[in-house]
């Protein structure tokens, strides 16, 4: 199956598919010692490389095909209650307020003497919704007059804003081979950081864009990576999750290739010095 790839490549996947693939964890966002004391005390002895999968929009026809999507069906309240929970999401501490003093009153009403702490609240919160509904009401009725004008009222009765909605979601599917698919959706990249010791145990970390954890991630080891590129190369490996969920294997570069956006900023390093660090390091966005 992944006949093609290069032989580095083929034997990280096996061993990721036997779960015997480790996390690179020499820093973390925050914490963690600092680069150049991390680089002084890595292994020169292992092998170091880098892979960059792309990932293409999937096609248009395809968003409804199960064997590229997962569709997921939503239960959802209806739109008054939604406009009610917005309600109170907004005074956030006015409603926990409200919620407690009411939980207070009913506690000493004889009639919930035996009634259990959290459905006595969720009675409070109840109520204070149902107090909200004359409002949330009008509110989405309002709505309904700006969106549909003279026929607000058809519309109206023919989706029931009192009635619970159901709503699908679509993921699309990831099925690259381990570590590949674990992948943040919100990525149109990922960058892959590997080392392999003289025991041949892989190691591994993630860079992207997606959260301040990978922005972190993606900026520390693309850091500690180009230290080591200077004293020997660090092959860098491309690879495109395509437009029909296919994962491809590019070309292999002898050097190392970052892609230079989210190298700095939540990674935490003086500009002058990372553009020395990054000076023999190949910017991807200029090579695509």
């Amino acid at each position: 199956m992944f006949e093609n790839h290069p032989h580095i490549i083929q034997a990280l996947i096996a061993e990721a598919e036997s779960d015997r693939l480790r996390y690179l964890d020499l820093s973390s966002f925050m914490t963690g010692p600092p680069l150049n004391e991390v680089c002084e005390k890595i292994d020169r002895s292992m092998t170091f490389f880098s892979v960059y999968v792309a990932m293409e929009h999937l096609k248009d026809d395809l968003w409804e095909d199960s064997r590229y999507v997962d569709k997921e069906k939503v239960h959802l309240c209806s739109l008054v209650e939604t406009e009610v929970r917005k309600y109170w999401r907004d005074r956030n501490r006015e409603h926990l307020k409200l919620i407690d003093e009411r939980v207070e009153s009913l506690k000493i009403d004889p009639e919930f003497k035996s009634i259990k702490q959290g459905d006595i609240r969720d009675k409070a919160i109840k109520e204070l919704d149902q107090k909200m509904f004359p409002w949330a009401i009008e509110r989405v009725r309002k709505d309904y007059q700006e969106i549909y004008e003279d026929e607000w009222e058809e519309y109206w009765k023919k989706e029931d804003p009192f009635k619970p909605r159901i709503e699908y979601e679509y993921h699309r599917r990831y099925d690259m081979p381990k570590p590949f698919n674990h992948w943040d959706s919100r990525n149109p990249w990922q960058q892959y950081y590997f080392t392999k010791d003289k025991d041949n145990v892989f190691y591994y970390a993630r860079g992207g864009s997606g959260s301040s954890g990978q922005r972190y991630d993606h900026g520390f080891y693309g850091h500690l990576f180009a230290l080591l590129n200077n004293e020997k190369n660090v092959p860098t490996y491309f690879f495109t999750y395509n437009n029909r969920n296919q994962f491809i294997f590019n070309r292999e570069e002898k050097g190392l290739y970052l892609h230079f956006f989210d190298l700095v900023g939540n990674f935490k390093i003086d500009w002058k010095e990372s553009e020395q660090i990054l000076k023999d390091v190949v910017n991807i966005r200029d090579r695509l």
